[in-house]
């Protein structure tokens, strides 16, 4: 596989970034994670904004133009051979010393990456998926803006972790208020008597491009869709829980923890927001 590192193809074995660069020191960098239908990340602008908006509330910069990234994206895929894949691109602040926090000696440095992804095991959109509420909390925003979708994610490793060890699919982080505030890698939505239910982006949830789609095909199917704080009753009491990402798109939870969420099978109102969501794709990534 080919990768693009600073806009140069490199066969993915021979791309290397400095081992002074501040993301491998200080994990101070950024990412977005895309998915290509038939050729076309879906809403790469939606992500590039995001992108963005993070370099320039964490201070990089010397960021490229989304011109140039949307780019480069089209090239990672084109020199790939690829049409369905996921797409990962990742910009460090640069190059920097070891016990320096500040000083930055060069631009920053970005890779962009793909692999063939065509959606996850059916099996577990049909079937539903295990949560496990973690028992470490999620970064608090006064600490990080949770609109900076960085690669500093130990906290996210160590959680899902613990997920793995009692055969979880995702964890769920809480606020120090007890408060769900997403998965390790995806936004969180119940659904309660037919309406949809996902933690405001204001607090400590990201946000995430998949789930404002998804909030527009309710709207698109006549599902109320708001945000509100959800407890952790409110999670084990839902109708119906479901993640989303760009990978997962609409992922049905049946169980969290112990708790069997509502009887146990992945609810209507998930699988009509996953047909909504499909078509709305297939209608922006058409022709590529």
């Amino acid at each position: 596989m080919q990768v693009l590192v600073n806009g140069r193809p490199l066969p993915e074995a021979e791309a290397s970034i400095p081992i002074d660069d501040r993301g491998f020191l200080f994990g101070d960098a950024l990412f977005e994670s895309m998915r290509a239908y038939g050729g076309v990340v879906f809403r790469l602008d939606r992500h590039l904004e995001r992108l963005a908006q993070g370099a320039a509330i964490a201070g990089f910069e010397a960021m490229p133009g989304a011109a140039l990234l949307a780019r480069e994206v089209a090239t990672v895929l084109a020199v790939n051979e690829l049409r369905d894949a996921r797409v990962r691109l990742t910009m460090t602040r640069g190059r920097g010393r070891p016990g320096d926090y500040v000083g930055v000696a060069g631009p920053p440095n970005r890779v962009v990456q793909a692999t063939a992804f065509t959606g996850p095991d059916p099996a577990r959109q049909r079937d539903g998926v295990a949560v496990s509420v973690a028992a470490r909390r999620a970064v608090p925003a006064a600490s990080l803006d949770p609109s900076i979708k960085t690669t500093s994610r130990m906290v996210s490793v160590l959680a899902r972790r613990e997920a793995a060890a009692v055969g979880a699919f995702e964890a769920i982080l809480l606020d120090l208020d007890d408060r769900v505030t997403e998965g390790t890698a995806s936004n969180l939505f119940v659904v309660e008597r037919g309406a949809l239910v996902t933690p405001p982006v204001g607090g400590t949830a990201l946000p995430g491009v998949t789930r404002a789609a998804v909030m527009e095909a309710a709207v698109e199917a006549g599902i109320a869709a708001g945000e509100a704080p959800i407890t952790l009753g409110r999670l084990l009491g839902a109708d119906e829980v479901f993640l989303t990402n760009s990978s997962w798109e609409v992922m049905p939870v049946v169980r969290v923890d112990a708790a069997v969420v509502g009887e146990g099978r992945p609810g209507p109102v998930s699988g009509r927001l996953l047909e909504r969501y499909r078509a709305l794709v297939r209608r922006e990534c058409a022709g590529g």
